[in-house]
């Protein structure tokens, strides 16, 4: 039965400041202490100015300054996450930041692979077809893949892509697989060696969209966050304290609004 009045009359305070809300500022003004606030005083101004020597009327208690959108989308933009630290929105941040250190991961960690699928494909090729690799580029180890030898390529592959350039009759560009096996399986070296490079430019375009993603949460959340802390949350009750302890006539201001 106690805890029933308790809250009846929590309900009526409640009610109270509803309606306080359309109004209303009430002003509650309190004596001066008479203890000596000179060191509390001076410290409180250095807080919040950096200067002991600022006069009272220089400085504007409670204010609550808006957020930057260019500063927080430019560090968005330099570290995914960092935007969102700075507007003190940590849970995003973190999502944002690890997201980008997945990217760069897997970006390093499939290019790095990569190299070490080529190394395998062109040690393959010395061994089993007989290439010189000195000054060979991409197509050259394209064209191993298909074709046995040299001869073969200048003639029957000639036949499908005759732009393609022939390759002279030296020891420079010569090759000859030891079996149509060995060709195969330095095929299947050479495509997982291609399709890491492919995944690490994935990754790269993972990284840019979270980027910006990022970006675009910042922003708006930014946008939000400052509408929210000057006007209130729409259709809420905002409740606003104001005090002025340090001048001659100290005052203690409670506001309730609403915004329609």
């Amino acid at each position: 039965m106690k805890f029933i009045k308790q809250k009846n009359i929590l309900g009526v305070l409640i009610s109270g400041l509803v309606i306080l809300s359309f109004s209303a500022k009430a002003e509650i003004n309190l004596p001066l202490s008479p203890i000596n606030n000179s060191v509390v005083y001076e410290s409180y101004l250095t807080t919040q100015t950096g200067d002991p020597n600022i006069s009272p009327e220089a400085v504007e208690y409670n204010d609550v300054r808006p957020i930057s959108k260019t500063k927080a989308v430019l560090l968005t933009m330099l570290v995914p996450g960092s935007g969102h630290f700075y507007m003190g929105q940590k849970g995003r941040g973190e999502v944002f930041m690890g997201a980008e250190a997945v990217a760069w991961a897997g970006f390093f960690a499939f290019r790095i692979y990569g190299n070490w699928r080529e190394d395998d494909y062109i040690r393959y090729a010395e061994e089993h077809a007989g290439i010189d690799p000195e000054g060979k580029d991409d197509d050259f180890y394209g064209r191993l893949s298909f074709y046995d030898s040299r001869e073969d390529y200048n003639t029957a592959g000639r036949l499908y892509n005759p732009g393609d350039p022939y390759y002279p009759d030296t020891p420079e560009y010569y090759w000859m697989w030891d079996s149509q096996t060995s060709r195969e399986y330095y095929r299947d070296i050479r495509n997982s060696s291609q399709s890491s490079y492919r995944k690490a430019t994935f990754m790269i375009g993972v990284a840019v969209a979270n980027r910006i993603i990022a970006a675009i949460d910042v922003f708006r959340l930014a946008g939000k966050m400052n509408r929210q802390s000057q006007y209130g949350d729409t259709g809420k009750y905002n409740f606003h304290v104001d005090a002025d302890m340090f001048s001659r006539d100290p005052g203690l201001t409670l506001t309730l609004s609403r915004r329609f």
